[in-house]
């Protein structure tokens, strides 16, 4: 009898010491735990997350959608300066202020990603074409170059619209458009310009000059946050408008 007890109690040890390591391999998840940091996941150009808009993280879906590539291009910057305004201020201020506001405008749009040729006060050589390669080798789908206007007769006011290949016209009219109605100054229309930055990007571009500095009246406005807000909503709805966004 003693020795029956024996073979039992033996028995349920070999069991119980069974379980045992059947478990330490399997844990909860059926796989053995991973004390290390996890890679992180390989991003997938085609998804974005909109940025937080106040709700709940768990409420923010990927867009799975095309995401269009705007470049937009601050003229000037560092030693050139472009022009000085009737009050002193240096144009290439103006165009990377206003240029920053239109990233901002579509920080939450996942349908588009503005990128900046640059977001200092860096200066970019144009014999070494960075701003039109930039875009090309992106490659962008729009191409928008900011700028503010100078002549040398003060009384010279008004926003234009420059482009240069035939295949931009389309793209400068829609967005002279919109931009016009925003800067409420003289409408002096859409032409053709033989700016590099437009010569050499092959993909839809112009280039904005959306007021005169050495204008009084026109560079009063300018400076405004009100004046760049509002410029800046235009830019986006001639976007939105020519490449057919809801």
């Amino acid at each position: 009898m003693r020795k029956m007890y024996l073979i039992a109690a033996i028995w349920l040890s070999l069991l119980l010491l069974a379980a045992c390591s059947d478990g330490a391999g399997k844990g909860s998840g059926g796989k053995i735990a991973d004390t290390g940091l996890s890679a992180a996941p390989a991003e997938d150009s085609a998804i974005r997350v909109p940025r937080s808009t106040g709700q709940p993280q768990s409420s923010s879906q990927p867009y799975l959608g095309r995401v269009y590539k705007v470049v937009v291009d601050p003229g000037h910057g560092g030693e050139d300066p472009g022009a000085v305004s009737v009050s002193g201020r240096l144009e290439k201020d103006f165009n990377l202020s206003l240029s920053e506001k239109i990233a901002a405008t579509v920080e939450q749009d996942p349908q588009l990603e503005i990128l900046l040729t640059r977001t200092g006060d860096a200066f970019i050589s144009s014999q070494e074409l960075f701003r039109p390669q930039y875009a090309n080798n992106l490659p962008a789908d729009l191409f928008i170059s900011i700028h503010g206007n100078t002549y040398e007769d003060a009384s010279a006011s008004g926003t234009e619209t420059f482009y240069y290949h035939e295949e931009s016209l389309a793209w400068a009219e829609t967005i002279h458009k919109h931009v016009i109605q925003a800067t409420g100054l003289k409408d002096r229309g859409v032409k053709k310009g033989n700016f590099f930055v437009l010569r050499d990007t092959v993909m839809p571009s112009v280039l904005l000059e959306l007021g005169y500095l050495t204008n009084p009246g026109d560079e009063a406005k300018m400076w405004t946050s009100g004046f760049q807000e509002s410029v800046a909503s235009a830019v986006v709805d001639g976007i939105s408008e020519y490449l057919g966004l809801e």
